[in-house]
């Protein structure tokens, strides 16, 4: 699990800083575009839940609602708990990445900002 994240976290800021090297490209707008992208349900749900997940937890659901309807409470199945987990797990690494990832755009963009309400050089009025 850590070197997955590593390696997912390394990507990512591969990701984040080849468009700096890229020439006139505005490089926040790259980083948007990323964060974008991270934050659509095919990135967040994509190669994280199947459908034999979907299927595991509406078995449960289904089930459990007849035993509760019979006084009953039902144990989650082992397999439910184990796939929660692990699903929990990527889903944690995943929100980590996004977060670092806004935070360097809300960085880059502060910096841009910082940049801009700088006096100009060329307009700035003589040292006395």
């Amino acid at each position: 699990m850590h070197f997955r994240t590593l390696t997912v976290a390394g990507i990512m800021a591969l990701a984040v800083a080849m468009p700096a090297h890229a020439g006139d490209k505005d490089p926040s707008a790259d980083v948007e575009a990323t964060l974008e992208q991270m934050m659509t349900p095919q990135a967040w749900l994509g190669g994280r839940i199947s459908e034999s997940d979907v299927e595991l937890l509406f078995a449960y659901l289904k089930a459990s609602l007849v035993a509760s309807s019979q006084g009953r409470e039902l144990p989650v199945p082992e397999a439910l708990s184990r796939r929660a987990e692990a699903i929990g797990r990527d889903f944690q690494t995943h929100g980590m990445l996004t977060g670092l990832l806004l935070l360097h755009a809300l960085e880059t963009r502060a910096k841009e900002a910082v940049r801009e309400a700088q006096p100009d050089e060329k307009f700035s009025a003589p040292d006395r």
